[in-house]
Protein backbone atom coordinates (compact mmCIF):
# COMPACT_ATOMS: atom_id res chain seq x y z
CA UNK A 1 0.00 0.00 0.00
CA UNK A 2 1.28 3.53 -0.97
CA UNK A 3 1.98 6.33 1.47
CA UNK A 4 -1.24 8.40 -0.36
CA UNK A 5 -3.34 5.36 0.76
CA UNK A 6 -1.99 4.60 3.73
CA UNK A 7 -2.95 8.19 4.88
CA UNK A 8 -6.02 8.40 3.65
CA UNK A 9 -7.47 5.15 5.40
CA UNK A 10 -6.00 7.10 8.70
CA UNK A 11 -7.93 9.56 8.29
CA UNK A 12 -11.12 7.51 7.44
CA UNK A 13 -10.61 5.37 10.78
CA UNK A 14 -10.11 8.34 12.68
CA UNK A 15 -13.49 9.88 11.25
CA UNK A 16 -15.41 6.59 12.22
CA UNK A 17 -13.88 6.83 15.89
CA UNK A 18 -14.63 10.29 16.28
CA UNK A 19 -18.21 10.05 14.91
CA UNK A 20 -18.60 6.90 17.24
CA UNK A 21 -17.35 8.86 20.25
CA UNK A 22 -19.56 12.01 19.34
CA UNK A 23 -22.39 9.73 19.85
CA UNK A 24 -21.33 9.56 24.04
CA UNK A 25 -20.33 12.83 24.27
CA UNK A 26 -22.72 15.34 26.09
CA UNK A 27 -22.88 18.81 23.79
CA UNK A 28 -25.26 21.17 25.50
CA UNK A 29 -22.44 23.23 27.51
CA UNK A 30 -19.73 23.06 24.54
CA UNK A 31 -21.05 25.47 22.29
CA UNK A 32 -21.47 29.32 22.60
CA UNK A 33 -23.18 29.24 18.68
CA UNK A 34 -26.38 27.16 19.31
CA UNK A 35 -26.38 26.86 15.78
CA UNK A 36 -23.52 24.36 16.29
CA UNK A 37 -25.57 22.01 17.54
CA UNK A 38 -28.93 22.17 14.92
CA UNK A 39 -29.19 21.21 11.98
CA UNK A 40 -30.10 23.78 9.22
CA UNK A 41 -29.55 24.65 5.65
CA UNK A 42 -26.99 27.77 4.77
CA UNK A 43 -26.27 30.11 2.44
CA UNK A 44 -23.74 32.68 1.86
CA UNK A 45 -21.32 34.92 0.42
CA UNK A 46 -17.72 34.91 0.38
CA UNK A 47 -15.23 37.77 -0.71
CA UNK A 48 -11.61 36.96 -0.62
CA UNK A 49 -9.00 40.59 -1.30
CA UNK A 50 -6.45 37.89 -2.90
CA UNK A 51 -6.23 34.39 -3.89
CA UNK A 52 -2.99 33.54 -1.79
CA UNK A 53 -1.98 29.79 -0.74
CA UNK A 54 0.93 29.50 2.11
CA UNK A 55 2.37 32.78 1.25
CA UNK A 56 2.18 32.79 -2.60
CA UNK A 57 0.46 34.18 -4.76
CA UNK A 58 0.38 34.64 -9.19
CA UNK A 59 1.82 38.07 -10.10
CA UNK A 60 -1.71 38.96 -11.13
CA UNK A 61 -3.99 40.35 -8.32
CA UNK A 62 -7.17 37.73 -8.03
CA UNK A 63 -9.79 38.49 -5.66
CA UNK A 64 -12.91 36.17 -5.64
CA UNK A 65 -16.38 36.71 -4.72
CA UNK A 66 -17.72 33.56 -3.92
CA UNK A 67 -21.73 33.05 -3.46
CA UNK A 68 -22.34 29.40 -1.53
CA UNK A 69 -24.71 27.10 -0.19
CA UNK A 70 -24.81 24.21 2.15
CA UNK A 71 -26.28 21.58 4.84
CA UNK A 72 -25.05 21.46 8.72
CA UNK A 73 -26.07 18.78 10.35
CA UNK A 74 -26.23 18.53 14.53
CA UNK A 75 -24.14 16.19 14.85
CA UNK A 76 -21.36 18.42 13.06
CA UNK A 77 -21.34 17.12 9.51
CA UNK A 78 -21.55 19.78 6.69
CA UNK A 79 -21.49 19.80 3.13
CA UNK A 80 -21.18 22.76 1.37
CA UNK A 81 -20.96 24.13 -2.58
CA UNK A 82 -18.92 27.16 -3.90
CA UNK A 83 -18.55 29.11 -7.08
CA UNK A 84 -15.45 31.66 -7.17
CA UNK A 85 -16.05 34.18 -9.81
CA UNK A 86 -12.98 37.04 -10.16
CA UNK A 87 -12.42 40.19 -12.01
CA UNK A 88 -9.05 39.04 -13.07
CA UNK A 89 -8.52 38.16 -16.83
CA UNK A 90 -11.42 40.31 -17.47
CA UNK A 91 -13.72 38.64 -15.33
CA UNK A 92 -14.68 34.58 -15.13
CA UNK A 93 -16.03 31.33 -12.73
CA UNK A 94 -12.32 30.46 -11.54
CA UNK A 95 -13.40 27.66 -9.29
CA UNK A 96 -16.28 25.60 -8.24
CA UNK A 97 -15.62 23.86 -4.76
CA UNK A 98 -17.27 21.18 -3.10
CA UNK A 99 -16.80 20.48 0.32
CA UNK A 100 -17.69 17.97 3.38
CA UNK A 101 -16.37 17.90 6.65
CA UNK A 102 -17.12 17.30 10.72
CA UNK A 103 -16.26 19.46 13.48
CA UNK A 104 -16.69 18.26 17.06
CA UNK A 105 -15.95 19.25 20.68
CA UNK A 106 -14.96 16.70 22.72
CA UNK A 107 -15.24 18.48 25.70
CA UNK A 108 -14.66 22.22 27.18
CA UNK A 109 -11.32 21.57 26.50
CA UNK A 110 -10.71 19.35 23.23
CA UNK A 111 -12.38 20.16 19.87
CA UNK A 112 -11.27 18.74 16.55
CA UNK A 113 -12.44 17.44 13.20
CA UNK A 114 -11.85 16.41 9.53
CA UNK A 115 -12.63 17.88 6.27
CA UNK A 116 -12.15 17.14 2.42
CA UNK A 117 -12.87 19.55 -0.30
CA UNK A 118 -12.48 18.91 -4.40
CA UNK A 119 -11.63 21.42 -6.54
CA UNK A 120 -11.96 22.35 -10.12
CA UNK A 121 -10.77 25.30 -11.70
CA UNK A 122 -11.00 27.17 -14.98
CA UNK A 123 -8.61 25.44 -17.80
CA UNK A 124 -7.64 29.23 -18.06
CA UNK A 125 -7.19 29.59 -14.18
CA UNK A 126 -3.89 31.57 -12.76
CA UNK A 127 -4.41 30.71 -9.10
CA UNK A 128 -0.84 29.09 -7.85
CA UNK A 129 -3.13 25.92 -6.86
CA UNK A 130 -4.49 25.49 -9.86
CA UNK A 131 -3.40 21.76 -10.22
CA UNK A 132 -4.83 21.00 -6.75
CA UNK A 133 -7.77 18.36 -7.50
CA UNK A 134 -9.10 17.10 -4.07
CA UNK A 135 -7.61 18.44 -0.63
CA UNK A 136 -8.80 16.36 3.05
CA UNK A 137 -7.18 17.07 6.65
CA UNK A 138 -7.93 16.71 10.07
CA UNK A 139 -7.48 18.94 13.08
CA UNK A 140 -7.23 19.39 16.87
CA UNK A 141 -7.60 22.02 19.39
CA UNK A 142 -6.74 22.71 22.69
CA UNK A 143 -9.36 25.05 24.31
CA UNK A 144 -8.81 27.41 27.49
CA UNK A 145 -8.98 30.85 28.65
CA UNK A 146 -5.52 31.81 27.59
CA UNK A 147 -4.11 30.52 24.53
CA UNK A 148 -5.51 27.84 22.67
CA UNK A 149 -2.99 25.86 20.27
CA UNK A 150 -4.15 24.17 17.00
CA UNK A 151 -2.68 21.27 14.88
CA UNK A 152 -3.80 20.31 11.14
CA UNK A 153 -2.48 17.98 8.89
CA UNK A 154 -3.51 18.27 5.07
CA UNK A 155 -2.58 16.15 2.22
CA UNK A 156 -3.62 18.12 -1.33
CA UNK A 157 -3.85 15.59 -4.33
CA UNK A 158 -2.37 17.75 -7.36
CA UNK A 159 -2.62 16.91 -11.35
CA UNK A 160 0.91 15.09 -11.24
CA UNK A 161 1.88 15.35 -7.56
CA UNK A 162 0.78 14.80 -3.77
CA UNK A 163 1.42 17.59 -0.99
CA UNK A 164 1.78 17.25 2.37
CA UNK A 165 1.37 20.56 4.65
CA UNK A 166 1.24 20.55 8.35
CA UNK A 167 -0.12 23.90 10.32
CA UNK A 168 0.28 25.00 14.04
CA UNK A 169 -1.77 27.89 15.56
CA UNK A 170 -1.86 29.72 18.24
CA UNK A 171 -4.98 32.07 19.13
CA UNK A 172 -6.81 33.63 21.89
CA UNK A 173 -10.74 33.78 22.02
CA UNK A 174 -12.43 37.03 23.61
CA UNK A 175 -15.46 36.57 24.05
CA UNK A 176 -18.03 39.65 24.42
CA UNK A 177 -21.78 40.96 24.26
CA UNK A 178 -23.33 37.46 25.88
CA UNK A 179 -20.30 35.17 23.25
CA UNK A 180 -22.14 37.58 20.50
CA UNK A 181 -19.14 39.08 19.19
CA UNK A 182 -15.86 37.06 19.00
CA UNK A 183 -12.30 38.81 18.67
CA UNK A 184 -9.29 36.22 17.69
CA UNK A 185 -6.01 37.13 16.83
CA UNK A 186 -4.02 34.26 15.51
CA UNK A 187 -0.17 33.52 14.63
CA UNK A 188 0.33 30.39 12.63
CA UNK A 189 3.43 28.60 11.00
CA UNK A 190 3.05 25.94 8.19
CA UNK A 191 5.57 23.66 6.52
CA UNK A 192 5.30 21.27 3.56
CA UNK A 193 5.76 20.18 0.47
CA UNK A 194 5.41 22.62 -2.88
CA UNK A 195 4.75 20.08 -5.84
CA UNK A 196 1.93 22.49 -6.25
CA UNK A 197 3.70 25.50 -6.85
CA UNK A 198 6.02 23.47 -9.67
CA UNK A 199 3.08 22.39 -11.53
CA UNK A 200 1.92 26.12 -11.41
CA UNK A 201 4.99 27.20 -12.52
CA UNK A 202 5.51 24.67 -15.07
CA UNK A 203 1.69 24.99 -16.49
CA UNK A 204 2.43 28.82 -16.86
CA UNK A 205 5.59 28.41 -18.85
CA UNK A 206 4.65 25.95 -20.95
CA UNK A 207 1.80 27.60 -21.91
CA UNK A 208 4.21 29.98 -23.61
CA UNK A 209 6.60 27.63 -25.27
CA UNK A 210 6.82 27.46 -28.41
CA UNK A 211 8.67 24.46 -28.44
CA UNK A 212 10.32 22.21 -25.42
CA UNK A 213 7.95 21.31 -22.70
CA UNK A 214 9.30 21.62 -19.48
CA UNK A 215 9.02 18.96 -16.95
CA UNK A 216 10.01 20.18 -13.63
CA UNK A 217 11.24 23.41 -12.64
CA UNK A 218 11.89 23.55 -8.68
CA UNK A 219 14.67 22.08 -7.34
CA UNK A 220 13.24 18.91 -4.79
CA UNK A 221 9.87 20.41 -4.55
CA UNK A 222 9.16 17.36 -2.56
CA UNK A 223 11.14 18.90 0.52
CA UNK A 224 9.51 19.46 3.20
CA UNK A 225 10.05 22.97 4.05
CA UNK A 226 8.90 25.82 6.70
CA UNK A 227 6.66 27.55 4.09
CA UNK A 228 4.71 30.85 5.77
CA UNK A 229 4.03 32.61 8.90
CA UNK A 230 0.17 34.39 9.19
CA UNK A 231 -0.62 36.46 11.61
CA UNK A 232 -4.39 37.34 11.61
CA UNK A 233 -7.25 39.36 13.39
CA UNK A 234 -10.76 37.87 12.84
CA UNK A 235 -13.75 39.28 14.19
CA UNK A 236 -17.19 37.64 14.44
CA UNK A 237 -20.52 38.73 14.96
CA UNK A 238 -23.51 36.53 15.26
CA UNK A 239 -27.55 38.25 15.65
CA UNK A 240 -30.48 36.00 14.63
CA UNK A 241 -29.84 33.64 11.80
CA UNK A 242 -26.78 35.87 10.48
CA UNK A 243 -23.14 34.98 10.85
CA UNK A 244 -20.90 38.17 9.91
CA UNK A 245 -17.07 37.22 9.96
CA UNK A 246 -14.06 39.79 9.01
CA UNK A 247 -10.52 38.50 9.18
CA UNK A 248 -7.49 40.71 7.90
CA UNK A 249 -4.46 38.23 7.61
CA UNK A 250 -0.85 39.30 6.96
CA UNK A 251 1.55 36.42 5.38
CA UNK A 252 5.22 36.15 5.48
CA UNK A 253 6.74 33.41 3.15
CA UNK A 254 9.38 31.65 3.87
CA UNK A 255 12.14 29.23 2.23
CA UNK A 256 12.17 30.86 -1.27
CA UNK A 257 12.35 28.10 -4.22
CA UNK A 258 15.43 27.45 -6.50
CA UNK A 259 13.98 27.76 -9.85
CA UNK A 260 15.86 26.36 -12.78
CA UNK A 261 14.37 27.31 -16.72
CA UNK A 262 16.52 26.94 -19.84
CA UNK A 263 19.32 26.14 -17.61
CA UNK A 264 19.89 29.54 -15.80
CA UNK A 265 18.88 28.54 -11.81
CA UNK A 266 17.60 31.75 -9.65
CA UNK A 267 16.16 32.19 -5.97
CA UNK A 268 12.31 33.25 -5.93
CA UNK A 269 12.13 36.98 -4.61
CA UNK A 270 9.17 36.39 -2.30
CA UNK A 271 6.95 39.18 -0.79
CA UNK A 272 4.63 39.90 2.37
CA UNK A 273 1.03 40.04 1.61
CA UNK A 274 -1.73 41.66 3.32
CA UNK A 275 -5.11 40.47 2.60
CA UNK A 276 -8.75 40.19 3.75
CA UNK A 277 -11.55 37.74 4.09
CA UNK A 278 -14.69 38.37 4.44
CA UNK A 279 -17.83 35.85 5.29
CA UNK A 280 -21.71 36.70 5.47
CA UNK A 281 -23.90 33.59 5.71
CA UNK A 282 -27.50 33.17 6.49
CA UNK A 283 -28.34 30.21 8.53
Amino acid sequence: MSMKSCICTLLLVVLVSLVARSQQTSLSDLYDDPYDTKSFFLCGFNYLSNNVYLGRKDTTLIPYYSPYIGYHFSNGIYVKGMASYTTAQGGLIDLATLEAGWDHAFSQYFNGGINADRFFYNKNSLSIRASTKFSSGIFAQVSNDYIEPMVKFDIDANAHSTDYVFTFQLDHDFDLANETLHLVPAVEMSAGTQNYYDEYFVARINKKAKKDKLKSVITNPNNFAPLVYEFSFKGSYRTGKWLFELTPKYDIPLSPATITINKKTTTETLSNTFFLELDICHR
